[in-house]
């Protein structure tokens, strides 16, 4: 994944859900692309130019501005795998995961094992079917070994599937990678505490409540934990900050009649 500048990257942290699943969103931009061989040299650099724009629009939020440009780079070059892979971007953050997921193969029939449209696949494949998202993230994983964010998204498609082990073992796996991925370790925190090691959890996930860049979300992940830690009181604590008492006291309520539910299931059978 070497570009001439870096890829913007934006990530979301697992966030648990009534179900007791993990949904998680992971959108990552496409790198700008090196000069193709197969283009002339001015050709090439405009192009480079041109899908720069629509990386920055990309990063700014602006998702119609960049599948403008990239739809007109791919005009006169059908075949551009870096800005099928941006439009396929653009696409997927104007929820057209069936165009996004077309440009995507698009490119990796073109460039075969590249490994952020293998991400790409694995975005729009997440929500209904993470299984074929573990896949898809474990391609990009095995293509770029030394980006985390391949192996966070590994993480977030095992979770989400519950297994939860070898979801640790990715997001332990990211953070070899980049220590600072804080994205990574609340997703190995929330891992923890819902694959039953609630106590690990708090000490993963403690550290980052009380660093300056904690969240509402970040403070609710850590209040889970501690309420599956069997620390309710703890958990009402953490939450206050950020919302009304009651709600509160209801939130951790419904976190510990969810993590009573498999023990009384398994109690019935």
């Amino acid at each position: 994944m070497i570009a001439s500048i870096k890829a913007h990257r934006h990530r979301v942290a697992l966030r648990p859900s009534l179900a007791g699943r993990i949904a998680a969103v992971s959108l990552i931009l496409g790198p700008l692309a090196a000069c193709s061989s197969g283009a002339p040299l001015n050709a090439a650099l405009t192009g480079n130019r041109t899908l720069n724009i629509a990386r920055t629009a990309l990063a700014g939020g602006n998702p119609q501005m960049a599948l403008t440009v990239t739809n007109a780079v791919l005009k006169s070059n059908p075949d551009d795998s870096e800005a099928l892979i941006d439009r396929g971007d653009a696409y997927y953050l104007l929820n057209d995961c069936v165009s996004a997921t077309a440009d995507f193969r698009h490119a990796l029939r073109i460039s075969p094992r590249t490994a952020t449209a293998e991400l790409g696949l694995g975005r729009c494949a997440l929500p209904t079917d993470p299984r074929t998202a573990a896949t898809d993230f474990g391609n990009a994983s095995r293509d770029a070994p030394g980006d985390a964010v391949a192996f966070n998204d590994v993480g977030i498609a095992r979770a989400d599937q519950s297994e939860f082990g070898a979801a640790q073992a990715a997001f332990r796996s990211a953070l070899a990678i980049d220590p600072s991925m804080q994205a990574a370790s609340v997703n190995l925190g929330m891992s923890l505490a819902l694959g039953g090691n609630p106590a690990q959890a708090e000490i993963v996930l403690g550290p980052i409540v009380r660093g300056p860049g904690a969240t509402p979300l970040i403070r609710a992940d850590y209040a889970t934990s501690l309420a599956l830690a069997g620390h309710p009181t703890a958990a009402n604590r953490i939450l206050i900050a950020d919302m009304p008492a009651a709600e509160a006291e209801a939130m951790v309520a419904q976190i510990l009649k969810l993590h009573a539910l498999p023990a009384a299931k398994e109690a019935a059978g």
